[in-house]
């Protein structure tokens, strides 16, 4: 899913300089989709399964629903220039939905492990990548 930020490391590591208009190379490509697809058969039948019965029920006209407003979200944040997460707007549109149609039809400590884990990810996330970064002025210096 991070493709892009790979790309634009890729284009400035081979040419030295910041252009919008290089060319991606097609292999950088197939090596998003391989990671996409490795993704989904690995974690993608747990993912639906919790979001779709563990965390609520979706039927048809709710999964249409979520759908549509996950959707409409991620349009207009994009439109409007701020960057945002369709699996949180996917996670967002299946509680609402899922609260909007019972009451106690939402399992919350199920979401509240999902929080936890995305405030989490964060700074988790931030630390690997500092001890990457500080691993790598490391060995240039060397």
């Amino acid at each position: 899913n991070a493709i892009g930020p790979l790309i634009g490391l890729w284009i400035v590591a081979t040419t030295r300089e910041i252009e919008s208009s290089a060319e991606t190379p097609i292999y950088i490509l197939l090596y998003g989709g391989l990671g996409i697809v490795t993704g989904l058969w690995a974690w993608g039948r747990r993912v639906i399964q919790t979001l779709g019965e563990e965390l609520t029920t979706i039927t048809p006209t709710s999964g249409v629903c979520i759908e549509m407003g996950s959707a409409l979200t991620v349009l207009i944040a994009s439109n409007a220039g701020i960057p945002i997460s369709t699996t949180h707007c996917k996670v967002g549109s299946v509680v609402f939905v899922g609260r909007f149609r019972a009451k106690d039809n939402v399992n919350w400590s199920l979401m509240r492990n999902i929080l936890i884990a995305w405030i989490v990810t964060l700074p988790a996330s931030g630390g690997i990548s500092a001890l990457v970064m500080y691993g790598l002025m490391q060995l240039v210096k060397s």
